[in-house]
């Protein structure tokens, strides 16, 4: 396999790769809302909660406001904390920091005849129910919890969390600092859809008879919060309805991964051919899983999993064995989807042996109809193939190697084009006053967290 390091260099232009074009409704389908209702028992458990425009607002706003969950609490007020001891002393001053204008006589003007601004209002107080939902939510799901929107989670902002370096969140507070902080949460509220093309001219779409995309609806997700292994955390590529290739996720390198290829690929595709294949609308896509350690077992041993290179997997005469893959994202076949130890322009490029075109959609008779003809053609290349099955046919597996410089940690640290908050960035666009009130404001919230 090529190497990390000549893999990274081959920095291709989207003209140069030829995507096809990307329909709106692909890009919805890969919302967590859309398809985790269909493979729920695959995935962690999880909430789902439709976000209000008074939310939404208050994710765009400028500012950190947080809920005063210390506060005593009215008839109308529902929503309640597990974490009584998490109040943070943002400033909610009513009067943000000057910001240049060229017209100072029409600031003045404004500045005599309007009414002093109305105080932010925290987000229990603004949206109670949302809030109360979300503080529910938390201990339905154990009292931890990792959240994200509808496609992205806010891993660029886990510098600022109170459990350092990961989305842990045991109170609506921190949910709301976390989403704040992220580019990530922006890009999912503004640019989900940029450069994506009507249904009927897009690759990837499922032609709705109506001719309109469906309506995004933004959500909040709240998955019980674990501490995977990134060493298992894997990439998978399809294509035609073909699982082609799986990547690992974290660029390090893990001695005990190469022995466990055969299992990796079992277990995948047990997922992709049970859950995914047919059913999933779009023939091509991306799907990101995650597959738990199930101990050691001196029993389970099969022909397909003892192959050569095995022996570092087994520990006093036992073999590591691998659980059920776990469903943790699907993502666009498109060039923002980052491609990991392949290149965008060899998955293109990949020829499948059986493709199977078309989409899946419609009413539920069209789709059954359409299921049954994706089998029916499946069964008819299976036996032109003197009896084998698509599971037969393994995808290629890439995994770090011992002399990868990724292994070493030569590459930039992950997400670090997006270390620094959209707050600090229009604090410095504000001129002097607003790096003063940014810098003080932190210093503030410093010495609350020392004091706790």
């Amino acid at each position: 396999m090529p190497s990390i390091e000549s893999t990274a260099s081959q920095v291709t232009t989207a003209e140069a790769l030829q995507f096809p074009p990307v329909a709106r409704d692909h890009i919805l389908h890969c919302s967590y809302d859309y398809w985790f209702p269909k493979y729920r028992t695959s995935c962690i458990r999880s909430r789902i909660i439709p976000l209000t425009s008074d939310f939404v607002s208050y994710l765009h706003e400028d500012g950190i406001i947080l809920a005063d969950e210390g506060k005593p609490k009215t008839d109308d007020d529902t929503a309640t904390s597990d974490d009584d001891d998490w109040e943070p002393s943002f400033p909610t001053s009513a009067h943000p920091p000057p910001r240049p204008d060229d017209d100072d006589d029409a600031s003045d003007s404004e500045s005599d005849t309007d009414e002093p601004r109305p105080a932010p209002q925290p987000p229990d107080v603004r949206f109670p129910s949302l809030h109360a939902e979300i503080t529910d939510a938390i201990a339905s799901l154990g009292g931890s919890v990792a959240p994200k929107l509808n496609w992205s989670s806010p891993k660029d902002a886990t510098w600022i969390s109170r459990y350092p370096n990961t989305m842990k969140c045991t109170s609506a507070n921190d949910i709301y600092i976390l989403l704040k902080s992220s580019s990530f949460i922006s890009h999912d509220l503004d640019h989900a859809f940029d450069s994506t093309q009507p249904p009927a001219t897009s690759h990837n779409s499922n032609n709705n008879t109506n001719g309109n995309p469906p309506e995004f609806k933004p959500v909040l997700v709240l998955r019980t919060f674990f501490n995977p292994l990134p060493s298992l955390e894997f990439r998978c590529f399809v294509k035609s309805r073909s699982l082609i290739a799986i990547s690992q996720r974290d660029l390090n390198y893990y001695a005990f991964l190469d022995a466990l290829r055969p299992q990796i690929s079992r277990r995948v595709a047990e997922l992709f051919h049970g859950q995914l294949r047919l059913t999933f609308p779009d023939g091509d896509f991306v799907f990101d899983v995650y597959i738990p350690e199930a101990g050691y077992d001196a029993d389970e041993s099969d022909d397909e999993e003892e192959e050569e290179g095995t022996e570092g997997n087994r520990e006093g005469g036992q073999r590591k064995v691998l659980g059920r893959a776990r469903l943790i994202d699907i993502n666009p076949w498109a060039e923002r989807t980052d491609s990991l130890l392949f290149d965008w322009g060899e998955l293109l490029d990949w020829q499948v042996a059986n493709p199977l075109l078309g989409v899946i959609g419609g009413n539920e008779k069209e789709q059954e109809a359409e299921e049954q003809s994706v089998i029916s053609t499946e069964g008819t290349e299976d036996t032109e193939e003197e009896g084998e099955t698509e599971e037969d046919q393994k995808p290629e597996i890439r995994l770090i190697e011992y002399d990868d410089p990724a292994a070493y940690n030569f590459s930039s640290p992950q997400y670090s084009a997006h270390k620094l908050p959209r707050d600090v960035v229009d604090a410095s666009m504000a001129g002097q006053g607003g790096i003063r009130e940014f810098a003080q404001r932190w210093q503030r919230i410093t010495e609350w967290r020392e004091r706790q």
